[in-house]
């Protein structure tokens, strides 16, 4: 039994033998023939059978491809008639051993460069047109099998692409941005980790190997989004934006492309530094003499300069401060001094100052005359409307609200008043106007620390290098400003903005005039002042002696509130510092106690009487204040202004 076993098994090999070198005596002999009458035979074979005379690796393929089709169903006969076709037009020669073989020379023909390469259909792998070239049958491959999985509309995505990459650089440098990988973060962590981070953040490559580009493709695009950019991201954009400026050839691309900066600026203060870095000042200012006569494009470098600091000379001889304190109600007391000031010299309040501060009620005057330019009636109305609508308040209710958010009155009919008459404007826009002064309102910070901080709202940015000692923001709204100024503690609700919560300016810098003169001294270095202007809004001293015994906790609390809101302190430093010729006060000595929350006609009447009496006792002092503001700058300080700036011009240039 075993023998005849063995003798099964070789026999079966010798035929096998047989069979294999006859084939191979086939394919020699006629190629044809020998591979028709393998695909007729092997249809139940799921491998492909090795090959090994092919001489070409185009051969090769088309015998592995027929398998494969046959393999998953597909119909080759098609494509072996094509093929039997292609292979008689083939040239044929002979080798050393005079055996016939395909030539690896003569391929088939070969596309045109322009001739775009298509696909075939009938299955994942086809017979088509093999060239030499590696990059037109990975091209071909890759095409056909994406049409194979995905369709053709898959396909026609994937060339849309592909011609958007090749169109749009931008696109392309983003999409190779993609490709960063951990070895390349390793081996180049200078170029490659920013390219990567800019890729991620849709920024674009963050890395530039040679001169930073000027101008941004589309520099609009940076406002639409709404991320954090670090400080490094936000200086490439900043420098981006300055290399539009210097190439902007009409005032409408330059004023598209101040408008992207300013905006870019209010997001992000710091790059201001970068700006006189990279001397963009001068290039500033001589962009405003050039275009003089556009005043769309005068108005929006206006704010540019005031974003990074830089301020015009003032109009008068020196320095015109305007310093309002706060008391409610009682701003009806200034009103009546700046009304006789405006009558005097026949001038705006805006026009007449420099620099406008103002706390509590001070800052809703400063405001409206020095930013809105509301008439003096104006402001008036306004007080009265504070009688009617604001503070008016039943006890009970009052009362309630007291005990349930600290706030005695409504604070949402106030901030409504507010939104009316000044808006939603932010204030470092009002930098446009040429005939605004610089503005600013106190408020006080009870979130940072123990002890409360001064903040001040700006409608300018001060200059790198000029450090002012208080803190403060320009790209604010007007009516946020004035609110977060006058949130009297029992009076409003606290007013929270950007996570800080504001309270009234009063509780620390109830006369804000020694803030003031700081704050101008830090825009105009180099010019004396010459008028500093401070209005309070009446004080009350009672004569009389209490008896010598202990006082009462009302009393006690009281006192607290007056040595906190105290404004004769800062009169008294400012009015040592400061010459008789610069320095002026008007404060009025009232009659009876007046609150900040008075509404009563009647009282408020008396308050104006107090008022006028106490001028017509101070007319002279009155009238040198006059002939002080009202002197103008002379030509030889014109002259000196205009020497100064060009010299300055020439220092930033060289420097």
């Amino acid at each position: 039994m075993q023998e005849n076993l063995d003798t099964m098994s070789s026999t079966r090999g010798i035929n096998r033998r047989q069979k294999w070198k006859k084939m191979q005596n086939t394919y020699i002999t006629n190629p044809q023939e020998a591979e028709v009458s393998q695909v007729k035979s092997g249809a139940d074979q799921a491998a492909v059978q090795p090959n090994y005379l092919y001489s070409s690796g185009e051969e090769a393929y088309q015998h592995f491809a027929r398998h494969i089709n046959k393999y998953f169903g597909a119909k080759v006969s098609d494509e072996v008639d094509q093929d039997q076709q292609r292979r008689q037009q083939l040239p044929v020669e002979k080798n050393n051993n005079d055996k016939k073989h395909f030539s690896t020379r003569h391929s088939l023909p070969q596309p045109k460069q322009d001739e775009p390469i298509t696909p075939e259909t009938g299955g994942l792998f086809h017979s088509s047109h093999n060239t030499t070239n590696f990059g037109e049958n990975y091209f071909q491959m890759a095409s056909h099998i994406n049409q194979y999985f995905k369709g053709q509309s898959g396909l026609d995505e994937d060339t849309d692409r592909n011609l958007r990459t090749e169109t749009d650089p931008a696109l392309a440098a983003s999409e190779r941005l993609k490709t960063v990988s951990f070895m390349d973060c390793l081996r180049h962590p200078t170029s490659a980790i920013p390219d990567f981070l800019g890729a991620y953040l849709k920024l674009g490559p963050l890395t530039q190997t040679g001169k930073p580009k000027p101008a941004m493709t589309s520099p609009e695009a940076i406002l639409k989004k709404k991320l954090v950019l670090s400080r490094r991201q936000a200086e490439e954009v900043t420098r981006g934006l300055i290399g539009s400026l210097t190439q902007a050839s009409s005032p409408e691309a330059l004023t598209a492309c101040m408008e992207v900066l300013n905006e870019h600026l209010i997001r992000y203060p710091s790059c201001k530094a970068l700006m006189w870095q990279e001397k963009t000042a001068v290039t500033l200012l001589r962009k405003r003499r050039s275009y003089s006569d556009n005043q769309v494009l005068q108005s929006t470098l206006r704010e540019t300069l005031a974003l990074i600091g830089y301020m015009d000379p003032v109009k008068g001889r020196g320095i015109r401060v305007l310093s309002i304190d706060g008391g409610g109600t009682r701003g009806v007391v200034p009103l009546q001094v700046l009304k006789l000031l405006e009558a005097e010299t026949g001038k705006k309040i805006h026009q007449l100052f420099d620099y406008i501060c103002g706390v509590s009620t001070g800052a809703v005057l400063a405001f409206m005359l020095g930013l809105a330019h509301f008439s003096l009636e104006e402001c008036a109305d306004m007080y009265r409307r504070f009688g009617s609508e604001v503070f008016r308040q039943n006890p009970l209710v009052g009362t309630v609200k007291m005990g349930w958010n600290h706030s005695y009155y409504n604070t949402e009919t106030w901030e409504a008043i507010l939104q009316e008459k000044l808006g939603h404007r932010l204030l470092i826009k009002t930098a446009r106007d040429e005939l605004s002064p610089k503005v600013s309102a106190v408020s006080a910070v009870v979130n940072w620390g123990t002890s409360p901080k001064a903040f001040v709202f700006r409608n300018y940015n001060h200059k790198p290098g000029s450090l002012s000692r208080y803190a403060g923001a320009s790209g604010c709204q007007m009516w946020q400003a004035v609110r977060a100024s006058s949130a009297a503690p029992g009076y409003f609700q606290e007013f929270t903005l950007q996570s800080d919560i504001h309270q009234d300016g009063g509780i620390i810098l109830n006369n804000p005039c020694a803030l003031a003169v700081h704050e101008s001294r830090l825009l105009w270095p180099n010019q004396p002042f010459q008028c500093v202007l401070s209005l309070g809004t009446g004080r009350y001293d009672n004569v009389k002696r209490a008896p010598a015994t202990s006082t009462s906790l009302r009393a006690k609390i009281s006192n607290l509130i007056s040595s906190a809101t105290d404004t004769e302190g800062v009169h008294t430093l400012l009015d040592d510092l400061l010459a008789p010729d610069v320095y002026f006060r008007f404060n009025p000595m009232l009659s009876a106690v007046v609150s900040l929350d008075e509404s009563r006609p009647r009282a408020l009447d008396q308050l104006q009487r107090d008022t006028q009496n106490y001028l017509e006792r101070n007319r002279p002092k009155l009238a040198r204040l006059c002939l002080v503001l009202g002197a103008e700058r002379s030509a030889v300080s014109r002259t000196k202004d205009w020497m100064s700036e060009r010299a300055w011009e020439m220092k930033q240039r060289w420097v």
